[in-house]
């Protein structure tokens, strides 16, 4: 094995053009990074569903099946994710935009005149979605003004076909599976 030296710049060199982050600095950075555009859904005690958009959706572990995801502690459907032991991930497609912006605006009637699935414990998921994950609950971390959620797998499906929708630069776009 070769390993190959870099020069390196001095350890108390800071590039000149790092700056420390705003809330508007970090929004326009945090935009770079394209990412894929799920929903997730929960049942509150009543049974009524709630649901958000989410752009931080992350595979966690294969053994067991894990996925995370973050939600805003303003999130009207805090509460909901709090208290339920089981959500749904929809992972969207190109066509699912108005549905993903609707998710993602509060105050919006989320799940009128949208066509839904149903999961075997009457999850409401996407119909149409490129990937579905039906999840227990595994743990509430906190993380700043988001908290972190992670769930294990015990469900899901997928098309191996198709194109993703993603987030990027504030739009959503269209990647070719």
């Amino acid at each position: 094995m070769t390993i190959h030296s870099h020069a390196m710049r001095d350890e108390d060199a800071v590039p000149t053009n790092i700056e420390r982050p705003t809330p508007d600095m970090l929004k326009r950075a945090f935009s770079l990074f394209p990412s894929g555009v799920v929903i997730a859904t929960t049942l509150d005690a009543e049974g009524d569903p709630h649901g958000f958009t989410a752009s931080t959706f992350v595979p966690l572990s294969v053994d067991p099946p894990m996925v995370l995801m973050c939600l805003n502690r303003s999130a009207r459907c805090f509460e909901a994710f709090m208290t339920s032991q089981r959500f749904a991930v929809s992972v969207l497609r190109p066509g699912h935009e108005e549905v993903a912006m609707r998710f993602a605006t509060r105050g919006a009637d989320k799940f009128k005149d949208v066509v839904f699935d149903r999961t075997g414990d009457g999850l409401p998921v996407i119909e149409g979605a490129l990937a579905t994950f039906e999840c227990r609950t595994s743990g509430r971390h906190p993380g700043g003004d988001h908290v972190i959620l992670t769930g294990v797998v015990e469900g899901l499906c997928f098309e191996d076909g198709g194109a993703a929708m993603v987030h990027f630069v504030r739009s959503f776009r269209e990647l070719q599976v």
